[in-house]
């Protein structure tokens, strides 16, 4: 009885031209759905790789503040590099949250465009293909945005590190280089003469101006290596007076 109540009711309803299932569609009949769920997966899964690569570089970034942080140049500068480095270790936290999200919406659309291709529901399908997508690309948006903000508080940290001391710190060093004795070179006849110390003036020189010069010099070893200490007057050439701690004859 219960078999002839159902086949009157679809034999009814074929006369009727009302289709054989009420409100539901045969996902396997809607082509536009599938393609629809399709490009809606492919989004998301596409935005999800992108998140997994901005997340690494984003950790690679994090890693290299912290590194750089322990090469600064000064104090200042390490303590600046050590506040980018916790930026970037932060923004590499949030870009690993974001990529997981996007992973997760990725996954999600995956199995609506399942449902939508072997469903009984392709349009609810869809819609959530789509929605899933859009959540995987907002992930991926607010990973590459992490990334960013972490590669940029790792050239921060660079440029930390490199400071140099502040100007001021500079002056103070010259000041104490400044400050130091300074130091007076006497040329004197050694007690144990090492070197030809023994200088004939009048020999020597050769033009006869009273002074001898480099080139005259030349002859004598030890002379031309001593030359500029032995020539207090700094004019470039060497006196009788000059040269009385040598031997002359």
């Amino acid at each position: 009885m219960k078999m002839q109540t159902t086949l009157l009711g679809l034999a009814v309803m074929c006369a009727l031209g009302l289709p054989a299932v009420a409100g539901a569609q045969d996902a396997r009949l809607d082509p536009e759905a599938k393609v629809d769920a399709t490009v809606a997966a492919d989004r998301a899964v596409d935005s999800a790789h992108t998140a997994h690569a901005d997340a690494k570089a984003a950790r690679e970034a994090a890693t290299e503040a912290k590194v750089t942080e322990s090469s600064a140049r000064t104090v200042e500068g390490a303590q600046v590099a050590g506040e980018a480095a916790k930026i970037a270790n932060q923004s590499a936290l949030e870009a690993r949250t974001s990529s997981q999200t996007a992973q997760n919406a990725a996954n999600d659309a995956l199995g609506a465009k399942s449902a939508a291709d072997y469903g009984n529901q392709p349009v609810g399908a869809v819609n959530d293909a789509r929605q899933a997508a859009s959540i995987a690309e907002q992930a991926g948006s607010a990973t590459a945005a992490a990334a960013a903000t972490a590669s940029a508080a790792a050239a921060a940290a660079q440029d930390a590190a490199a400071m140099p001391p502040d100007e001021e710190t500079e002056v103070l060093l010259i000041t104490e280089e400044v400050d130091e004795p300074d130091v007076t070179i006497v040329s004197q006849h050694p007690d144990s003469v090492v070197g030809d110390y023994h200088v004939d003036f009048a020999a020597m020189d050769t033009n006869h101006d009273g002074f001898i010069s480099p080139t005259e010099a030349a002859s004598n070893p030890t002379l031309t290596a001593e030359f500029k200490a032995v020539d207090n007057s700094h004019d470039g050439k060497l006196s009788k007076q000059e040269l009385e701690g040598w031997v002359t004859r």
